[in-house]
């Protein structure tokens, strides 16, 4: 009889109680693959591509060929910092969240601007004139994908002219604040303006900018610029402004 008891329960404990197998959930893992193209031409260019996970905290490096992707693998949902570069085009970055449990297989595409379309952005921009300590500047040519801190391709010129303006002038140091409008959960509207900040920051350190010069940071809703009653005055309060701390 004892026997017998063992028995069934170790039955029931691989089958389940209604007869059903139960099968481990498989390891979860998603192969991320990605490629820069020509800004303009939208033709594959073959990059170096450096790639930081920032929960696994490792680091890959990889190329891609015209035509091709670089592609490696991830067993966790995890923040990456992707950077890429390639002979004759202006370096890249792009910050993103890539979920293994949302899907198998995960492509993205960086967009490369070649050196030359530049020449006019290494000049201060004019609304940078004439500064003074507390001053606020709005970066209304600095764009976002929506609900994200990935840095779109436009935001570059405009934040090429601060880096000038910065290099221009070494005592200038500046608060990069970012700001949202009220849709959504409050923490993860502070959570999105501060890795905006950060992610406009890291942009300038790049472009040759020392970080001490730089103080990021995120206000979510807390500071609107309008009331949030219309979608007109929501996107006024989707903003980055820069704040000048020192001269």
């Amino acid at each position: 009889m004892r026997f017998l008891l063992i028995s069934l329960f170790c039955l029931l404990t691989v089958t389940g109680l209604y007869g059903q197998k139960i099968v481990p959930n498989p390891p979860t893992r998603t192969f991320f693959s990605i490629r820069a193209v020509d800004d303009e031409s939208s033709a594959e260019v073959a990059a170096q591509f450096t790639i930081k996970a920032l929960t696994a905290k490792r680091s890959v490096n990889g190329q891609s060929k015209a035509g091709g992707a670089f592609v490696f693998l991830l067993t966790q949902t995890d923040t990456l910092t992707v950077v890429a570069s390639a002979p004759g085009y202006y370096e890249s970055e792009e910050t993103m969240v890539i979920s293994c449990d949302t899907c198998p297989d995960y492509a993205y595409v960086i967009r490369l601007e070649k050196e030359e379309k530049r020449l006019d952005e290494t000049k201060p921009d004019s609304i940078f004139r004439n500064l003074a300590v507390n001053q606020v500047f709005r970066l209304d040519n600095v764009y976002f994908d929506q609900s994200s801190y990935v840095l779109r391709a436009e935001s570059y010129p405009q934040l090429r002219k601060l880096a000038a303006t910065l290099k221009s002038m070494p005592g200038l140091q500046i608060e990069i604040a970012g700001h949202t409008d009220n849709v959504g959960d409050r923490r993860l509207n502070q959570a999105l303006s501060e890795n905006r900040a950060r992610v406009i920051r890291n942009y300038l350190i790049r472009n040759g900018i020392s970080e001490n010069r730089l103080r990021p940071n995120g206000y979510g809703d807390s500071r609107p610029a309008a009331p949030n009653d219309s979608e007109e005055n929501k996107r006024k309060n989707r903003r980055v402004e820069f704040v000048v701390l020192a001269l």
